[in-house]
């Protein structure tokens, strides 16, 4: 619900605003919305196999799975041994009964929310329609085809292979990306360097079948025409067909104050009201603000008789894209209502390789623990989905901003019309449906596509006329339809590609947004990531292996080492494993044990990224975001991923959420000298006390200095810089550790601890940790300390999280850490396991 405010209607040319009271009469027959969502079974076409009872939404996967017809493909290798069911047609059927008075209505259509990919289907045996976009609505006329009393809908779904190949023959030759850019599908269904080839296919999204009479509400929206501190003037428009219903009236319904406003319609059945809200409550994203939400009702009547409604969430906000030209080259940064923002986040990737099996809960977890991490913006990223409502609506909530790509990845398209009609449908209608959430930030036509015809090869196989029609391809789709679409249907600045050039040109690190993998990819040391500092970076990422909880749910015990056909089976990056171990025996001493190596390929991912997160900070406003790669994973896997598949936080989440506190301490050493940064978000100077230490890791003080310090607002700033060589003499570096603790009322005190050498060759001590638990209400809370350096501690309880975890303990420091749990304190202690870089040597 929106917070109370005074609204204000005005009179305008395009609708009269007055307030009314309907009469409330039996006729006409209102609405009617049936969801086939039971009863439905499968099979494969044209075997005479049993009928298999089947989920809807759902897929053929997981439909087979439920049914005991194939293994868990997420186990050792099974995947490799399902590939067939992507190569089949299958065929799903419900029965369902219809009543008389649904056939007295003026109007019946089925709608299919979503189809995947390729289907045919038939109502009583009479074809209905044919589909072949995941992405999109398909709905039809049904009103003579349905019959009082059973009736019998089926869909017949086709493997998009042969489908493809046809495509591909047609044109003549093969496109960069291969043959599934000819199919409008989850690109990632057909693998990813993170992800497995299970070609799927079903009714994934629900299934309606709607009967009106005279009229229907087909869409809602609202428009921020200006916005105050004062004032915001908002245009909300419902949209009716067919547009002139006799009789129809639409009222705008505003719940809090219990008015209600009728409205006349323009010529092509829109209603457009608009109205003042005064001392508007601003949608802010996570960490500047609250997420209040302003909600409406729409009413469409006829002769006093409620025929449709409809309901619209929105938040007032304003957002731009800011690219302008400045002495390094171009700016790219966010605006929000008015203030640049540094964006902090991730990249999002479907949460299943089956996308009906996530639920609201699912979805919730894990974009709260996006928010818990101080994230401020995700990418949807565009080899997925356009993601379910639920996603937008929960970032609405949490003040995550939404960077959306469409969904186009790593790979050139066909530029035919029927192509670009299709593609044409699918971004209005996705345009459409999520243009209201205040979440959304940014449309983006694709991934990396630009950049892979520019620098990863694709051209030279190539003749000149097809290279000629391939760009054409291109520049029809991302520089024409998109553009016009989101320019038709929305508000938001549209981005063509992700990023703008290639990390092959120097104009990636001074215009634009960037994708920066020298690291990885090319083995780069950790340290390019201070060098490499673009104006946003929009992707970068290390691999880790995921929690042995993760690796426990598809490996028996036996199979649990590196080199075994499930281990490898997940890791699907071709040199993951080997430039994992090429990293760990830069920074590491590389274990023995299985499990530690797990341990250590975490700390490993997390210290590489937090060396790119800080830079990338401390530049702003040069910089102004960071979305790593990636945040989660569609199936356990040896991946990028900071949350696994199981949903554990790997050591890469709790760094971010450090990394992303609101007020920052970082330092970095240059030319010798040791350089410390304050970084804020905060819109207002703050001011503290600044205290500097070196000491050894026995807990020996070397040097200690306490200053005023101020920390501009929404900025970073160097506070202090001195030459580090007489604390390292000898092989002192190996022994010693240098911390800066912002002290700032108001604050939780940021710390940065900097350490002279790899962990490799520290000298670390046996820590001896102590703690105490200390009850709360609810959960409990830890008080850990050592007396001497403790590295990398991490606290493992089954069925635990902790607020913070792989941090280390300084000399007789004392560190809180909170649980939510109702396990008693003495079973804590007896279950609580805790381990440190040291016992791993």
């Amino acid at each position: 619900m929106r917070p109370a405010a005074a609204i204000i209607l005005t009179l305008t040319l395009c609708a009269s605003l007055t307030s009314c009271d309907s009469p409330q009469k039996d006729e006409p027959q209102p609405k009617t919305l049936i969801e086939l969502d039971s009863g439905w079974q499968f099979r494969e076409t044209g075997s005479d196999d049993e009928w298999l009872p089947a989920t809807v939404p759902g897929c053929v996967h997981t439909d087979l799975l439920a049914a005991d017809a194939m293994p868990d493909p997420f186990f050792g290798d099974n995947e490799k041994d399902l590939q067939w069911i992507g190569e089949k047609e299958w065929i799903y059927t419900c029965t369902f009964l219809v009543e008389d008075s649904l056939l007295e209505h003026d109007h019946v259509f089925i709608e299919f929310e979503g189809l995947d990919t390729y289907a045919e289907i038939t109502l009583n045996g009479k074809p209905l329609l044919s589909a072949n976009n995941m992405f999109r609505r398909w709905n039809a006329d049904i009103k003579t085809l349905l019959r009082s009393g059973e009736n019998t809908l089926e869909a017949m779904f086709l493997p998009p292979g042969p489908i493809e190949g046809e495509k591909r023959a047609a044109l003549g030759y093969s496109l960069p990306g291969g043959d599934r850019v000819f199919t409008r599908k989850a690109a990632y269904h057909y693998g990813w360097d993170w992800g497995p080839r299970l070609v799927t296919c079903g009714i994934w999204k629900p299934v309606k079948i709607i009967g009106w009479t005279g009229a229907r509400i087909t869409d809602m929206t609202a428009r921020i025409m200006t916005l105050s501190e004062e004032r915001a003037r908002v245009q909300i428009e419902i949209f009716v067909d067919p547009p002139h219903a006799p009789d129809a009236e639409v009222f705008l319904v505003d719940p809090v104050h219990g008015l209600k406003y009728a409205g006349s319609s323009d010529s092509g059945g829109t209603f457009v009201f608009e109205f003042d809200i005064s001392d508007p409550k601003l949608w802010w994203p996570n960490g500047l603000g609250d997420q209040p939400m302003y909600t409406f009702a729409a009413e469409l009547s006829s002769e006093g008789t409620v025929m449709d409604t409809a309901s619209l969430s929105f938040g007032l906000r304003t957002i731009e894209l800011v690219t302008e030209q400045d002495e390094a080259g171009e700016t790219f940064y966010f605006r929000v209502n008015g203030v640049p923002v540094f964006m902090k986040g991730a990249n999002w990737i479907p949460m299943d390789s089956f996308l009906p099996r996530p639920g609201p809960g699912d979805y919730r977890r894990l974009l709260t623990a996006a928010k818990d991490a101080n994230m401020n913006m995700l990418r949807v990223w565009g080899g997925g989905i356009y993601e379910n409502d639920i996603f937008y609506e929960l970032c609405d909530s949490l003040g995550i901003l939404v960077w959306q790509d469409f969904m186009y990845a790593c790979a050139m398209y066909p530029g035919d019309n029927k192509f670009l009609d299709n593609a044409r449908v699918e971004a209005e209608e996705n345009i459409r449906r999520l243009r209201h959430h205040p979440c959304l930030a940014l449309w983006c036509g694709n991934n990396e596509n630009d950049e892979g015809w520019h620098n990863w090869g694709w051209q030279p196989q190539y003749s000149e006329d097809q290279r000629l029609e391939i760009w054409k391809a291109y520049d029809d789709l991302f520089d024409v339809v998109l553009p016009e679409a989101v320019t038709i249907y929305d508000t938001l600045c549209y981005h063509p590609s992700s990023p703008r050039f290639g990390r092959a040109d120097p104009r990636s690190m001074t215009e634009g947004d960037a994708h920066y993998w020298g690291l990885w990819h090319d083995a780069e040391p950790f340290e390019i990531l201070e060098e490499k500092v673009p104006r946003f970076m929009s992707e970068f990422g290390f691999q880790s292996l995921p929690s042995m909880k993760t690796i426990e749910m598809f490996t028996s015990p036996e199979e649990r080492r590196l080199d075994s056909a499930a281990m490898l089976n997940h890791q699907k990056h071709p040199r993951g494993f080997a430039l994992i171990r090429k990293y760990m025996e830069r920074w590491y001493r590389v274990p023995e044990k299985f499990e530690d190596y797990v341990y250590v390929s975490q700390l490993l991912q997390a210290e590489g990224m937090r060396i790119g997160f800080e830079a990338q900070r401390r530049a702003m406003p040069y910089c102004m975001g960071t979305l790593y790669w990636q945040l989660n994973d569609c199936w356990p896997a040896i991946s990028w991923s900071s949350i696994d598949f199981a949903g554990q936080w790997k050591a890469l989440h709790y760094v971010a959420k450090r990394a992303f506190e609101p007020v920052l301490v970082s330092t970095a050493i240059t030319n010798g000298m040791l350089d410390i940064y304050i970084v804020s978000d905060r819109l207002e100077e703050i001011g503290g006390w600044m205290t500097m230490k070196f000491a050894g890791f026995d807990g020996k003080v070397l040097w200690e200095k306490t200053i005023a310090v101020k920390a501009p607002p929404n900025g970073s700033v160097k506070i202090f810089s001195f030459p580090i060589d007489e604390f390292l003499s000898g092989t002192a570096r190996f022994a010693v550790v240098f911390s800066a603790e912002f002290t700032c009322p108001g604050e939780k005190p940021p710390v940065a601890i900097h350490y002279f050498a790899h962990p490799k060759d520290m000298r670390l001590p046996d820590p001896a940790i102590t703690f105490e638990i200390i009850p709360g209400n609810p959960g409990v809370t830890l008080e850990l300390t050592s007396s001497f350096l403790a590295k990398n501690v991490f606290l493992q309880l089954d069925g635990c999280h902790f607020s913070d975890n792989f941090f280390d303990i300084l000399p007789d420091a004392i560190i809180n850490i909170t649980l939510d749990t109702d396990i008693p304190a003495d079973e804590i202690k007896d279950r609580i396991r805790i381990r440190t870089l040291r016992d791993t040597y």
